[in-house]
């Protein structure tokens, strides 16, 4: 080696990335052979932690460091964060505060139940309560009041 210990300690920990990254490789293509399973085959909501911890694992090896100093970092247990690598459940708040760390989108990973129907484009009307409507516009502001009327059964 060199002599330099900083020199040789990144030599060392590129040389173990490079290594677990010609593992992966190698079991890639073992992998792609395999039919692929459904990710849940129940009736309930799910998250593809799966997917989401091969996402994060090149962004964890690149950092260099060790997953209980990330998982401090990023505000969750190092053994969440093997459960996310592992592709196991964790609750959803972990996987929010996992994806903002990442800057990742955590709806691109959320499964569906079964049968659901599709999500809403916009958000469902609300009814505001009259103290909100100080805001509204007196056009808007007397339609609301003519609403409430003929609902009353009012002129």
């Amino acid at each position: 080696m060199t002599g330099e210990p900083d020199i040789d300690r990144a030599m060392a920990r590129l040389r173990k990335a490079l290594m677990r990254r010609m593992q992966r490789d190698e079991r890639a293509e073992e992998l792609a052979d395999r039919a692929p399973r459904p990710i849940r085959c129940g009736e309930l909501a799910a998250y593809d932690t799966a997917a989401l911890g091969r996402r994060l694992r090149p962004m964890l090896e690149f950092d260099g460091r060790g997953w209980r100093a990330l998982a401090a970092e990023i505000g969750v247990t190092s053994p969440d964060l093997s459960r996310v690598m592992a592709g196991q459940d964790v609750s959803v708040a972990k996987i929010f505060a996992i994806c903002d760390w990442a800057g990742l989108d955590p709806r691109a990973y959320y499964r569906a139940p079964r049968g659901a129907p599709l999500p809403r484009k916009r958000a469902r009307p609300s009814f505001k309560s009259p103290a909100s409507r100080a805001d509204t516009p007196p056009e808007a502001a007397a339609c609301f009041t003519g609403i409430a009327l003929k609902q009353r059964g009012g002129s």
